[in-house]
Order: C-alpha cells, then sequence, then structure tokens
C-alpha cells in the first residue's frame, strides 16, 4: 500500500474513534445520531452548493447516490442500536470488522485481489479483533467469545459491520463515475433526511430539544468529523485497493477501546491488550502489501 493512502487512512482512524466515542456519551443514541446528520449537511452545505454549480449532474448519479444512501443509513441504525446495548470497547471493534466481509466481496464483485503478505496482514487483524474479545487468554475464554455475541449489541455491532463493507466497496466503485466529495454530501443528505424522519416519528420533540441542549457541542464535532474521515477515506479508495483500506481502518479499535478505558471506564483486560497487539502488526503489514 503506498505512503499516501496509508496516511490517510491512519489519520482517519483517530477522528472515527472519536466521533464514535462522542455518540457513545449521548443521552439518546438515535436523537443524537440525526441531528449530528443536520449538523453535517450545515457545515459542509457551502463546498456541496460550488460543486453542484460546477459539476455536470449525469443520470446515473442517482443510482450511485441512491444505493449508498439506503446502505449508509443501515449502518447509522444498526450502529446506534449497538451503542445502546453494548459498550464502546466491544461494540466498536465488532462494528469495524468489515473486513469479514470485504475481501470476499471485493473479489467477486469488483475482481480486487490481494497478495500474501495482504492476506495474512487482514487475517492478523481479524484475528486481534477476536483475541479482544475473549474474557481470558485460555480455552474457556475462547469458548465465552461465541456466549458473548448472543446478546442484542452484538448483533447490531455485525450488521454496522456488514453494512460498512457493503458501502466502502460501493464508494470505490462510484468514486470512479463521480467528484467523491458531491457524492459524499447528496447521500448523506438523504441519510440525514431518513434519519430525522425516524426520529421525529418516535420521539417527542421535547426529547430532540433535551438532546440538544445536553450534547449541542458534541453533535457538532461529530457532524465535522464525521465528513471529514470518510472523505480523507475516499480519497484513498482513489489510490489503494479496498479491501486493505477496509482492513486498515480495523485499526481504529485501538484507538477505541482506549477512549473506552480510560474515558468511560470500561474494563482493559489481557485479552483486549493482546488482540490490540496483534492488530497493529496485522495493520503495519498492510504497508507492504501490494
Amino acid at each position: 500500500m503506498d505512503a499516501l493512502p496509508f496516511t490517510l487512512v491512519l489519520v482517519s482512524i483517530f477522528t472515527h474513534a472519536y466521533w464514535n466515542y462522542l455518540i457513545k456519551r449521548s443521552e439518546n443514541k438515535h436523537i443524537f445520531t440525526a441531528l449530528s446528520k443536520l449538523a453535517e449537511m450545515t457545515i459542509f452545505g457551502i463546498p456541496a452548493i460550488y460543486y453542484l454549480l460546477t459539476t455536470e449532474f449525469e443520470e446515473q448519479f442517482v443510482l450511485l447516490i441512491v444505493v449508498a444512501a439506503t446502505i449508509a443509513f443501515c449502518n447509522y441504525f444498526f450502529l446506534s442500536g449497538a451503542y445502546k446495548y453494548g459498550d464502546l470497547s466491544f461494540v466498536y471493534p465488532v462494528s469495524r470488522s468489515s473486513v469479514i466481509f470485504l475481501p470476499v466481496l471485493a473479489f467477486y464483485f469488483i475482481g480486487e485481489r490481494i497478495d500474501e503478505i495482504g492476506g495474512v496482514a487482514i487475517s492478523l487483524i481479524l484475528i486481534g479483533t477476536f483475541v479482544m474479545h475473549m474474557k481470558s487468554l485460555d480455552r474457556n475464554g475462547f469458548r465465552t467469545v461465541f456466549k458473548n455475541f448472543n446478546n442484542k449489541g452484538s448483533i447490531y455491532a455485525l450488521l454496522a459491520a456488514l453494512s460498512m463493507a457493503g458501502y466502502t466497496l460501493w464508494d470505490k466503485i462510484a468514486i470512479t463515475q463521480m467528484e467523491p466529495f458531491l457524492y459524499f454530501y447528496l447521500y448523506t443528505f438523504i441519510v440525514a433526511i431518513l434519519y430525522n424522519g425516524f426520529v421525529f416519528t418516535k420521539y417527542s420533540v421535547a426529547d430532540i430539544r433535551a438532546e440538544w441542549r445536553l450534547n449541542r457541542s458534541r453533535v457538532i464535532q461529530v457532524g465535522f468529523f464525521n465528513s471529514f474521515t470518510y472523505i480523507i477515506i475516499l480519497t484513498a479508495l482513489t489510490m489503494s485497493k479496498a479491501t486493505y483500506v477496509g482492513g486498515l481502518r480495523q485499526l481504529s479499535v485501538v484507538i477505541g477501546v482506549f477512549l473506552g478505558y480510560k474515558l468511560l471506564g470500561e474494563t482493559l483486560s489481557a485479552p483486549k491488550m493482546a488482540g490490540i497487539a496483534i492488530s497493529i502488526i496485522g495493520g503495519s503489514l498492510i504497508y507492504l502489501a501490494k
């Protein structure tokens, strides 16, 4: 993997982990996420207008944007549900595990192949994620991992990982046909409408106002860092393989686990530390992959 896309993805893992931490700290996850999408649309509205005025809009763009918006909406919905039922240090690594699905999807849909080093790197990242969820570094700890997945938080997190793999692959296809920022903004605009429609139907205006008053600053921060993070990822996707970008993004779980431990009082066990070390080794190997 070339140095520039590798560096861009490394930057994104810090900003992505940070805005996920902010969602976890919110009172009502769904309302907070919906408000952050409105903030996102407002913050990046001016450059979006510029691109709309200077870009020739073609008919196939509609399909690209609608499909992306559908997958992204599912991802936000599953992620918010996962944080409702699970700890940041558990949900975040699982929801980021798109590399479970990406190699197969990328090979099947766009014929993307990875080399031996890339295969080892992806495998180590997956193993590291698995080890993080062990209660102890023994046979009993191995068995309990599967029991831990038998809850709503883990199911939502796995669905978030699947949807993440889907939109990473779709983004790789879409940005070869239209301007990356405009593509991202327009499908995010649709997601904002859908998510806020869902929230305003399910919750009262008083609930929404209460969340805004309580977390106004965090809502705005998530609105900025969400778009900033994914613009970086789209740029990296134009320069590298989707599997490598998705695999390297998994390293954000290291930051997520640390934030959960340091700021939310979640436990940092020996398996989590071992899993982090294995994941970092795997992520480092991606730099050598072709």
